[in-house]
């Protein structure tokens, strides 16, 4: 499974709706993708915006504390003795 500390919304326009604009996330744990459909307009913004904090909260690490784990680097490795 992929680590999720960063989390992906891919937005792109929606076909054949000039204005508008769809946001998706991919959770491969849950094998589902999560959409919004939104307006090209402030409130449009306002519903992208809730729609990745509804996704940062639900599927991110350390939610609940708002602390974010830093990138593990690789152990040093060590010298026989």
């Amino acid at each position: 499974m992929k680590d999720n500390q960063n989390i992906r919304i891919v937005v792109h326009p929606l076909e054949g709706s000039p204005g508008e604009y769809v946001a998706c996330y991919d959770s491969e744990f849950l094998q589902a993708e999560f959409r919004v459909t939104v307006k090209d307009s402030i409130f449009g913004a306002l519903a992208l915006q809730a729609f990745a904090e509804m996704v940062r909260k639900a599927f991110g690490k350390h939610y609940r504390t708002g602390q974010i784990e830093p990138p593990s680097s690789p152990a040093a490795p060590t010298s026989p003795r």
